[in-house]
């Protein structure tokens, strides 16, 4: 039986080498948006909340975290 000239794993291969220019093409443009797009940075904590971890970690006493707490109150930055 006679092909018409082109041989039938030409087929396989063009599909084959599609298939990776897509993968390589959908990773550089996955590398390009993450790079123009970073994730937001994280919120730092409050003035109270920095506050409350010294005084639960023990490196502050009662009374310096009232007084502390109170000062912030007064001036409302924990707001």
């Amino acid at each position: 039986m006679m092909h018409n000239g082109i041989d039938p794993t030409l087929g396989w291969i063009v599909f084959g080498l599609t298939i990776w220019l897509a993968a390589i093409g959908g990773a550089i443009v996955l590398a390009i948006r993450t790079i123009h797009h970073p994730p937001p940075p994280r919120a730092l904590p409050s003035p109270l909340d920095i506050l409350e971890r010294r005084y639960a970690t023990g490196k502050m006493t009662r009374d310096d975290f009232d007084e502390a707490r109170a000062r912030l109150h007064e001036y409302e930055i924990d707001i």
